[in-house]
């Protein structure tokens, strides 16, 4: 009952990395291993002497210790990770994305003076929403990598995208939180809007004097000065640095989507290809993650039997017979579901390489373990 091999043409292969990207996204559905992919991928570049910085999200306390975070790291530190056998010059270095800690540096960065951004950071509505606004976090794993870009301190940035509930909400993230710039609701609000003054054919204050009855009027202030100062730091951030969009489809920006082979991470894998494709992102492999091997079928019943009596010595096996069975036919439809993953994948997109990565119990929580996990990836399509 040995596993066989696949029908697929496998090669194997340093990693799916393209040499040619500067930023490498890793992007996939949730709870299919991609901050492991991410961290795995960062450190096979570093090891091949590239000085790799891998920007980390949310990982397991195991992977996170590995990676050098303590309950005592500084939010947003940059982490020198020691790894040895790695080729000269190459550095691996991890950070743990704080979005408090991004945010505060575009205010202090992007306000008008430091006056300005002083308003903004103690301002209570600032501090209470600039982690939990609405893709708060997705636009702070941008602008990070906008950051560590333009610095150009490192051959490679590896970004494990924040887990959100859809995947795309990470490439939607700067557009949302653009409304806090050109919303003419909220302009009204920050005393910038003139249209709405015009058409009510009243003046702001005394839109801000009846909002202030109807939800107090400290609230109301410090709201208006929120968006004002706020929706101005952001204006200015994408005017220096260009627009998102341009970084994320230039040449340097590869895209890695992990996934497994359930038919459910399977059909969001093929809906967020689409959404990449039609975003003029280059994708650079699809990594099948967790698969398992095809299986030959089960011999004969009886074949099982005989064995399990010659291993145990007694005829008392029906029960470990049974559970046998029910094991290597659980399995085999684990490897017929790897074998279908990789058709709809090649099917749907035949010029995108499939990679795959086998299962591990437990999942690699060491650098050790992921040197070795690097090691493992197969081509078996494209």
């Amino acid at each position: 009952m040995a596993p066989r091999a696949s029908t697929h043409t496998s090669e194997p292969a340093a990693g799916p990395l393209d040499p040619r990207r500067r930023v490498v996204l890793c992007v996939g559905p949730g709870g299919v291993g991609k901050t492991t992919c991410a961290a795995t991928l960062a450190l096979g570049a570093a090891r091949r002497g590239l000085k790799v910085l891998v920007v980390t999200i949310d990982p397991s306390r195991r992977l996170a210790q590995a990676l050098g975070f303590g309950p005592h790291t500084p939010p947003g530190a940059e982490l020198v990770i020691p790894t040895p056998e790695l080729a000269a010059p190459g550095s691996l270095h991890a950070l743990l994305l704080d979005g408090k800690v991004v945010f505060d540096r575009l205010v202090r960065a992007y306000a008008g003076s430091e006056e300005a951004a002083a308003t903004v950071l103690r301002n209570p509505i600032y501090k209470a929403t600039a982690e939990h606004l609405g893709g708060a976090l997705e636009y702070a794993a941008i602008a990070q990598l906008q950051f560590l870009h333009d610095e150009g301190r490192h051959d490679l940035l590896v970004l494990d995208t924040p887990p959100t509930a859809n995947a795309i909400d990470f490439l939607a993230a700067p557009d949302r939180i653009q409304e806090l710039v050109t919303n003419p609701a909220l302009r009204l609000l920050t005393g910038t809007g003139k249209l709405g003054a015009r058409v009510l054919g009243i003046g702001n204050g005394i839109v801000l004097k009846v909002l202030a009855t109807m939800g107090g009027g400290a609230f109301v202030e410090d709201l208006g000065e929120f968006l004002r100062e706020f929706s101005g730091v952001l204006q200015a951030f994408r005017e220096h640095a260009g627009d998102f969009h341009d970084l994320l489809t230039s040449p340097a920006t590869g895209v890695v989507l992990t996934t497994s082979a359930s038919q459910f991470s399977v059909r969001e894998a093929l809906s967020f290809l689409e959404i990449l494709h039609r975003r003029s992102m280059r994708v650079d492999a699809v990594v099948l993650n967790r698969l398992l091997p095809m299986f030959e079928a089960a011999p004969p019943v009886e074949a099982v039997r005989a064995e399990l009596v010659r291993q145990r010595g007694d005829q008392d096996s029906e029960a470990e017979l049974a559970a046998l069975l029910a094991a290597h036919a659980g399995i085999r439809i684990q490897g017929e579901r790897s074998r279908e993953a990789i058709t709809a994948l090649t099917a749907a997109y035949p010029k995108i390489p499939v990679w795959a990565l086998p299962r591990r119990e437990p999942p690699p929580n060491s650098l050790p373990e992921l040197r070795e996990l690097g090691e493992q990836f197969v081509k078996v399509a494209g």
